[in-house]
Formats: C-alpha cells, sequence, structure tokens
C-alpha cells in the first residue's frame, strides 16, 4: 500500500514539473532559428533588404528569430515583414523596428536581431 501511494505521489510531482517546464520555455523555442533565405517579395514573415544594385537573387533576406552576424553594405531598404528586432550598424548605433515598418538604415549592418 505504501509503495503504490509513493509510485503515485511520484508520479503526480513528475507531471507538475514537466508543466512547470513547459510554462517557462521560450515562445519562440519551436521556431526555427533567424538566418537567411532566398527573397520572395510576397513573403511578409521574412526580413528583407533591398541593395542599391540588387534583385530578389542577391538581396538579403532572414527568416526565423533570433541572432546573426551580417555584413550588409549597400542596403536602399529594409522591411520588417512580421518581425520586430533591430539592426546594428557598423559605428555601433542600433536601430530598433515593429512589426511591419521599414527598418531605417544609416549604413553597414553588423548584426540582426529579431523576435
Amino acid at each position: 500500500m505504501r509503495l503504490v501511494r509513493s509510485v503515485k505521489l511520484a508520479a503526480v510531482a513528475l507531471a507538475a514539473a514537466s508543466g512547470a517546464a513547459l510554462a517557462v520555455a521560450p515562445a519562440n523555442a519551436a521556431t526555427t532559428p533567424l538566418q537567411r533565405v532566398r527573397c520572395n517579395p510576397g513573403d511578409t514573415t521574412q526580413v528583407q533588404f533591398r541593395l542599391f544594385m540588387g534583385s530578389s537573387l542577391t538581396d538579403p533576406c532572414y527568416s526565423g528569430s533570433g541572432d546573426v552576424d551580417v555584413n550588409i553594405t549597400s542596403a536602399i531598404y529594409g522591411r520588417a515583414g512580421d518581425r520586430s528586432g533591430h539592426v546594428v550598424f557598423a559605428d555601433g548605433t542600433k536601430s530598433s523596428f515593429a512589426k511591419g515598418e521599414a527598418i531605417t538604415l544609416r549604413g553597414t549592418i553588423v548584426h540582426l536581431h529579431t523576435d
């Protein structure tokens, strides 16, 4: 009888601990990491940059969430799509952006973060 009761208590404790672990998992834990992808102009899930002499084949676009070091030197336009985050420029300044906004460009982008 005691063994059965302690096994039941252990099972309840394990279930409670598992639930607590799931509750504190980050909201984006199941999303894909931020990575460069081929641009799809109509894809609002991508953060997209247009280069001075670019095309959708060469323009840098990123999908997912997280951080990535980049070297975007001649962008004339940036679009946030469905992501918010920030870019860091070579001079150390940072520009934040919200979902659906244009990304303010001030020179070479060296780091991209999306939520």
